[in-house]
């Protein structure tokens, strides 16, 4: 094998040297890589040594790795030493960047869906209709409680509804009445007889408007009558003036009081009428209190309207508990002939046809998951080994916790089959985004030495030359390249290591 350096050439297998390269040498030269292998402080060593003598002044390189000659130093191998040590080569190429992590995560339950089931009202529990474990539906009744505040509440509509069923009839009444008078008042202006309005009245109902305008107008009827005649008389001389003046007189009066009537009824009809509406409206302010509160304690338009606390008799106090959501009974609290208030739970119902698969990602990896959310994430329980399940994330969590330096991982799981359990360890492997375009090579391709991360690139001329690389992220099988290294170099991805020896052996047959 020949090993060309910048002082020379130096014939490592030529049949000339094998002759006077003695078995002490080779042993020697084998003790000299090692010890330089082990010796982390060997370059440092040189410095002071050349620094000492004033040798080599400015011939080493202040960077790791060595002498700057190191970088794209070839390194000569025939094609029969390349095959015996296994050298291949592969060209740095550019893709998606496939990362993969693996995090502990725990099943939980959706948040979303778990309802703490508290009373709306104080009272007694009366009834226990459900057990642990039971499953429920919306509205379903879960417990009955003895509560004074329903019974008050309930009789108050009732007497609220016998209030406002009474101001109605009482309105429609004078509403009637109103319209009516009206009508009569409207009859009497027009001049027709006594004979003809109480036939046309007869089965109207006027009230006692109907007596007081007869009356009123019998008496203006009259005195119209005597003051006519005894004008008439009068004008004759047959009787003295001063009984004119006297008719004329009752006859005017007369007159004005039956106007005034008149007046008087027609504001007095509008204004009973306008009382009574306004009544109506007071009951039925009363009655849509009463509901709202019931409405308040959880009843529904439907359950008010159904009411009949009459009926119910010493049941008129029981409140109904009812489940908010659909899902099982996972907590029971509630007990017969407890008091409670609004503030005790008396059971916790839980919807597990999904959970919550809940991680925690680390913060030097939350770079990796960035634009997670929405996709998917597999899983795998001990419980169920083989088997692996799907959840959809929603959320990669805002804060970083100072304790865990993680951020939470939320995602939604489909558990119809009720296989999983809240409370639950999982393995999580997560795909994070795909970066296009990244330059990768295997692994194995990365050499390192004294500090220097490097690979062996071909010269096209059927040797190596070092290349020092700058890295990025790595995973188990790949290493992002992110400087020092062209995309289609075509590099070595297994053997390098022999290479490596090969450099070194020179580095110290040079020394």
């Amino acid at each position: 094998m020949t090993i060309r350096t910048a002082t020379g050439t130096f014939l490592a297998s030529s049949a000339g040297r094998a002759t006077t390269i003695t078995i002490t040498t080779l042993a020697c030269l084998a003790g000299g890589i090692f010890l330089y292998l082990r010796d982390p402080a060997r370059s440092e060593g040189a410095d002071t040594k050349s620094s000492a003598t004033g040798a080599g002044a400015g011939e080493e390189s202040a960077t790791p790795g060595g002498p700057a000659a190191d970088q794209g130093q070839p390194i000569a191998v025939t094609r029969d030493k390349a095959a015996s040590i296994g050298i291949r080569t592969a060209p740095a190429s550019r893709g998606n960047w496939p990362e993969r992590l693996q995090v502990t995560g725990r099943l939980e339950l959706n948040e979303s869906r778990v309802a703490h089931v508290s009373s709306l009202v104080q009272g007694v529990i009366r009834e226990v209709r459900v057990e642990l474990g039971q499953a429920v539906e919306q509205g379903d009744v879960l417990a009955y409680i003895d509560s004074r505040e329903v019974g008050e509440a309930k009789l108050k509509l009732v007497q609220g509804q016998l209030q406002l069923a009474s101001a109605k009839r009482t309105s429609e009444w004078h509403d009637t009445i109103q319209k009516n008078t009206l009508a009569l008042l409207e009859a009497l202006g027009e001049g027709k007889s006594l004979e003809e309005i109480e036939t046309a009245f007869r089965d109207r109902p006027v009230g006692a408007y109907r007596q007081q305008l007869v009356s009123a107008l019998a008496r203006r009827n009259h005195a119209t009558a005597d003051y006519d005649r005894i004008r008439q008389l009068g004008a004759e001389s047959v009787i003295p003036k001063k009984e004119v003046i006297r008719a004329k007189a009752q006859h005017e009066e007369a007159e004005a009081t039956y106007r005034a009537l008149q007046e008087q009824i027609r504001f007095d009809a509008r204004k009973q009428a306008s009382d009574s509406q306004q009544k109506v409206k007071t009951a039925e302010a009363g009655v849509a209190i009463s509901r709202s509160h019931l409405l308040i304690l959880g009843y529904t338009e439907g359950d008010i309207d159904s009411m009949d606390p009459i009926a119910e008799g010493d049941r008129v106090a029981y409140y109904p508990v009812r489940s908010p959501i659909a899902g099982t009974v996972i907590a029971r609290e509630a007990r017969l002939s407890q008091y409670v208030d609004t503030e005790t739970e008396l059971m916790e119902i839980a919807d597990l046809s999904t959970v919550w698969l809940r991680a925690d990602v680390f913060e030097k990896d939350l770079g990796a998951v960035r634009g997670l959310e929405g996709q998917s994430v597999t899983f795998a329980s001990a419980s169920y080994a083989g088997q692996t399940f799907t959840a959809s994330v929603f959320s990669l969590g805002d804060v970083v916790h100072d304790e865990s330096r993680a951020a939470r991982l939320l995602a939604t799981v489909d558990n119809s089959q009720r296989m999983l359990k809240p409370g639950m360890f999982v393995e999580v492997e997560l795909t994070p985004r795909h970066d296009a375009g990244v330059l990768q090579l295997p692994a194995a391709a990365i050499q390192r030495h004294d500090g220097a991360t490097f690979v062996f690139a071909s010269d096209g001329d059927g040797g190596f030359e070092r290349r020092d690389v700058t890295l990025g992220r790595a995973t188990a099988k790949v290493v992002e390249i992110r400087d020092g290294l062209a995309e289609g170099a075509a590099v070595v991805v297994h053997g390098g290591f022999a290479l490596k020896s090969e450099m070194l052996s020179e580095l110290m047959v040079e020394e």
